[in-house]
């Protein structure tokens, strides 16, 4: 996923789990909770190129709660304030097809 923080790029980082309401990942950077993210989810697709999902989201949860030095990587967990329904049907068209039924 890709992420944008006041605009700013943070890069492509790695998704720990994701939902239709949300998305938990890893970051290097410490991101404060009730921080607004741009965010665009890829997706794979059958075809050789991703699908992307853009949305916005608000950061709910960071752990450790607070920066610290001694960490290289934080949790941040983030729910989606904007995502289009279209978009919102992509995902959970692919988060279905990853489940083992």
């Amino acid at each position: 996923m890709e992420v944008k923080l006041g605009g700013e790029d943070c890069g492509k980082l790695e998704t720990i789990n994701v939902s239709a309401n949300g998305v938990y990942f890893s970051s290097p950077k410490f991101i404060a909770p009730l921080t607004r993210l741009e965010i665009t989810l890829l997706i794979p697709d059958d075809s050789k190129k991703d699908r992307e999902v853009p949305c916005e989201g608000v950061v709910v949860r960071t752990e450790p709660e607070t920066e610290d030095k001694r960490h290289d990587r934080y949790q941040v967990a983030c729910y989606f304030t904007a995502i289009g329904e279209g978009d919102r049907e992509k995902l959970e068209s692919y988060i279905l097809a990853q489940l083992p039924f």
